[in-house]
């Protein structure tokens, strides 16, 4: 049975212009003028390498960022992109075949080639269909992260789709109470469940996968976001809620941009 991980510009300043030059000092003027406005159109066009736009992002993400470009998947236990070797694990590759751009490996697991992204996890279910993954060997983590933060993000807001924050009366004006806005709660619990489910679940298991690999940004990261997740949960006023809930989504949605560099 296969369960898949839902899984600047440069300013040009110059003093060529001087009090009493004759005009072919002027023209002198204007050509260096001319040609250093063109090095400086050539600098704005200068493609960045991607190490380049790394290391321009804020902290934590530059450091992460640069750990996830260098990292690569494990050699050891890759099931042989061959014939006998999709054969003998024929469970775990079901229907691939060995030239399609994915590895596999002999504890279940599945990743893009290119990306690293883990994309699948096999293993084997009781009569009720409960088991569990096999626990991944260190250097697979990484594209397991990958692969849950992507997910998270693919996910978006949809819970609050056509659900507003406040009770609105007929008109869709927010209804008041004592002079304040009465939270929906609808919205509330939406919140909460996207919280509790395994968004957060997930936010640990990062967190200790960062511990063990000793990735202090990332694990800084998990720490900081399951904070503003908490925050949220806990609370019972619906700004605060709402503003902790925000700032998840956002240190996830830049996790995942980093990502995305990083393995571009």
């Amino acid at each position: 049975m296969k369960f898949t991980y839902l899984i600047g510009t440069l300013a040009v300043t110059s003093a060529l212009l001087l009090a009493g030059c004759n005009a072919k000092e002027t023209t002198v003027e204007k050509e260096a003028t001319t040609a250093q406005a063109s090095i400086v159109e050539k600098e704005k066009n200068v493609e960045l390498t991607k190490e380049e736009k790394i290391a321009e992002l804020p902290s934590p993400y530059d450091e992460i960022g640069k750990h996830f470009a260098e990292w690569e998947l494990p050699k050891e236990g890759q099931i042989p992109k061959t014939a006998e070797g999709y054969a003998e694990y024929k469970e775990i590759v079901d229907e691939s075949t060995p030239t399609d751009d994915e590895i596999y490996y002999t504890n279940g697991y599945g990743f893009d080639e290119k990306s690293g992204y883990n994309f699948v996890a096999v293993y084997e279910t009781d009569e009720e269909g409960q088991g569990e993954p096999a626990e991944p060997s260190p250097d697979q983590r990484e594209g397991i992260i990958m692969a849950m933060v992507e997910e998270w993000t693919n996910d978006g807001d949809y819970v609050f789709d056509g659900v507003p924050m406040y009770n609105e009366d007929g008109n869709g004006k927010p209804i008041e109470k004592n002079g304040k806005k009465v939270a929906n709660q609808e919205f509330v619990d939406n919140i909460k469940v996207d919280i509790n489910s395994e968004k957060m679940t997930d936010l640990l298991k990062i967190r200790s996968y960062a511990e063990k690999d000793e990735l202090k940004q990332l694990e800084d990261w998990a720490n900081q976001t399951v904070g503003y997740y908490s925050e949220a949960n806990h609370s019972e006023d619906i700004e605060d809620i709402w503003a902790n809930y925000k700032k998840g989504q956002a240190n996830i949605k830049q996790l995942n941009d980093t990502f995305k560099l990083a393995r571009e």
